[in-house]
């Protein structure tokens, strides 16, 4: 039965991969990447809830757990605005693949706040992390993306990284559903404090442009999600953080394919180390760079 598992991950990571493209597209046209963010939250938060609603499953936690889930809604909303920021101002592989280092920070946090050794293997993949996100945003001319995009890039890793970090403590405590629909309730009521809600729908779309928000919503949240917690309960969460690492590779193919965002052959890389190092990272005891 392990077969399905594999193939839950691998089609969850492949949607994710292609949403990033999905999301280029838009970002080209009409759509403003900040309101891409406040769409995705509300809608994903709101299917979510009717999901739970339809399932007669209960919503309600301790209030002291949900302020423990609060800094996980945060989280998400870095990663997630940072992110598109970052495919608006560069290219699909190289915002995905910045995000891949999250990983490293993750480690990094390890060592400065609660003393980790550093091992041998995972000063290699350190480095390779680091090497290969230098290959991939700096050119022989200097830097091959805009300073703004470096910035968002390093954002949406670090938002990540925090999404790991405090879903994993809070994981033994609050079911993996629940915690997805609070950090997507606080994400949203977060982030509409900064976009409000009729600056993002209230917008002239086409009828295609909709299509492809309704997409990110339900391609990039909930069906993802709810096949990725679907494989976990074949295999290991190691076993499918691994697996998960297609994604990446999934978005620089996609948008090379239809959007021709073709990496150079230095972005390649930088991305097949940064891939590497990640797959390499998550071999080791304890880190993961998926959330459950």
């Amino acid at each position: 039965m392990r077969w399905r598992g594999y193939a839950a991950v691998l089609a969850a990571a492949a949607l994710w991969g292609v949403s990033g493209v999905v999301a280029k597209s838009l970002f080209s046209g009409r759509v403003d990447p900040l309101a891409l963010v406040e769409i995705r939250l509300t809608a994903a938060f709101a299917l979510t809830l009717v999901i739970f609603k339809v399932r007669r499953r209960p919503v309600r936690l301790p209030s002291a757990e949900v302020l423990r889930l609060l800094p996980l809604g945060a989280a998400m909303v870095l990663a997630q605005s940072a992110y598109y920021l970052t495919i608006s101002l560069a290219d699909v592989a190289t915002a995905i693949f910045l995000q891949y280092t999250a990983p490293a920070l993750v480690v990094a946090y390890g060592m400065a706040l609660h003393r980790e050794r550093l091992t041998a293997v995972q000063a290699i993949s350190l480095s390779g992390v680091i090497g290969g996100a230098y290959l991939l945003v700096v050119g022989p001319g200097g830097l091959a993306v805009t300073p703004a995009a470096l910035a968002t890039g390093i954002a949406s890793a670090l938002g990540f990284a925090a999404w790991v970090l405090v879903g994993r403590s809070r994981a033994h405590t609050t079911g993996s559903w629940e915690m997805l629909l609070y950090a997507l309730g606080t994400g949203a009521v977060l982030w509409s404090l900064f976009v409000p809600p009729w600056q993002a729908y209230l917008q002239p779309y086409s009828a295609a442009e909709w299509g492809m928000i309704a997409f990110i919503v339900v391609a990039a949240s909930l069906v993802p999600f709810g096949l990725f917690l679907y494989g976990l309960r074949f295999i290991d969460s190691r076993a499918a953080s691994l697996t998960a690492t297609i994604e990446p590779v999934v978005a620089a193919g996609v948008a090379a394919a239809f959007i021709g965002e073709a990496l150079t052959g230095r972005g390649m890389a930088g991305a097949a180390l940064i891939l590497a190092s990640v797959i390499l990272l998550h071999m080791m005891p304890g880190v993961s760079a998926k959330q459950a």
